[in-house]
């Protein structure tokens, strides 16, 4: 009987260490931010519907776009048009791609959410190559050059072209850490003397990292890259290319907090490098 007892307390213990540890492990996943949390997506290209008018969309002849496809297989999109949106949403990680100007008081509330914890990886491009069948002039087609200067000083950075001699409408390869994604006339960022968010820019320059508040920002200068052209593989169903590889991983770190460019300029690739302001 005193054998019959043991055996059935060895039991119950053994039961009770793995219903804790996998209380434990359960516990761990769910509490840290992963692919599946929110992402706030806001842009000037209407990624969402493509540039199928109401009446195309309510017949179901709108589609999406194949970056807002690529977002959605692993992420929880939640499109908006304006700030307000974005801060109704209580999301953590939001993604502008060449979004439309804000009014100034706009640019105040994307600052201040940012500074209350908000980490926001912005595309801003000085010269946007997006294909679009809108004609020239039409509101709806996407802007063609970033508007938002005013934040980008306040923060202590400016955007700009490369000079004359460095500028180029091609495609170029460029190095961010051990992988080389393709650009399509991008610009440069370019540090200020004054500002308020903690910059650093990328030896690369085409890339800069704000630590404005409790907040974090990636600032891409860049956003022809997200285009399918320049990461689609002409096979069918493969998407595997650096640069998405790359947009993973650095929606990844910013769900997580972790820096992207290195206090030397360099582009941080291991998950552990830099964890912190």
């Amino acid at each position: 009987m005193l054998l019959r007892n043991r055996g059935l307390l060895a039991m119950l213990l053994i039961g009770l260490m793995a219903a804790t540890a996998g209380f434990w492990i359960w516990h761990g996943a769910s509490s840290k931010p992963d692919a599946a949390s929110p992402l706030v997506l806001m842009s000037s290209i209407d990624l969402q519907w493509g540039e199928a008018g109401l009446d195309e969309v309510a017949r179901g002849e709108g589609g999406p776009d194949p970056l807002f496809e690529r977002l959605s297989r692993d992420r929880t999109l939640v499109a908006v048009d304006n700030v307000a949106q974005l801060q109704a949403s209580r999301a953590k990680v939001a993604m502008l791609v060449q979004p439309r100007p804000f009014a100034p008081e706009d640019l105040v509330r994307l600052d201040q959410w940012v500074r209350a914890g908000g980490r926001l990886l912005f595309f801003a491009d000085p010269a946007l190559q997006w294909p679009s069948d809108l004609p020239i002039g039409d509101p709806a087609r996407p802007l063609f050059t970033s508007m938002h200067s005013p934040l980008f000083k306040h923060w202590g950075v400016e955007l700009a072209l490369p000079m004359e001699d460095e500028a180029t409408t091609a495609e170029a390869d460029v190095p961010v850490g051990k992988q080389e994604i393709t650009t399509l006339s991008a610009g440069q960022w370019r540090s200020l003397d004054t500002g308020t968010g903690r910059c650093r820019i990328a030896n690369i320059l085409l890339i800069a990292e704000c630590r404005p508040g409790k907040g974090q920002v990636i600032l891409v200068a860049d956003a022809d890259l997200l285009h399918a052209s320049l990461w689609q593989s002409a096979l069918p169903g493969a998407d595997s290319s650096a640069n998405m590889d790359w947009l993973d991983h650095v929606l990844t770190r910013l769900a997580e907090g972790i820096r992207v460019v290195g206090q030397g300029g360099e582009i941080l690739d291991n998950a552990g490098d830099e964890n912190g302001p």
